[in-house]
């Protein structure tokens, strides 16, 4: 696909449209503008100034990174965004890295596209060596 850019700007209102997009829980602007704040990399995909994408990675510093919002509109999938934006994520990481390091790179597949992520390099849980991951939403 032609014309994409990448940046590290968004909107709060992008994100939350992006967001909106794909079925993700819907954040409040408070809550938006807080993750907008909040991260070691932001990667987000532009194609003719329209937000198409976007990748965010939270890191601990040490050895544990999350990669979340790993989001493309249904329109533009298929083209290589998401690949690319989670290839400069990781990226990010191993510059940062010492040799013989590791960091654990992990994530929550939005159901049905755990296929994508396996052909990235992620495995599946649970599996031999992993339990299944689990979550909790809290609502206050």
């Amino acid at each position: 696909m032609n014309n994409i850019e990448f940046t590290d700007r968004i909107s709060i209102s992008d994100y939350i449209e992006l967001r909106k997009a794909v079925d993700f829980k819907a954040l409040s602007p408070r809550q938006a503008e807080t993750a907008l704040k909040n991260y070691a990399f932001l990667i987000i995909a532009k194609r003719n100034e329209k937000t198409i994408g976007m990748t965010r990675l939270i890191f601990d510093g040490a050895y544990i990174a999350v990669l979340v919002d790993v989001i493309v509109l249904p329109e533009y999938q298929g083209h290589g965004i998401c690949k690319t934006m989670i290839e400069k994520a990781l990226a990010h990481l191993k510059t940062n890295m010492v040799d013989g390091e590791q960091v654990l790179v992990i994530l929550m597949s939005a159901k049905g596209k755990e296929g994508f992520y396996e052909k990235n390099g992620f495995i599946k849980r649970p599996d031999e060596t992993y339990g299944a991951g689990m979550s909790q939403w809290l609502l206050k």
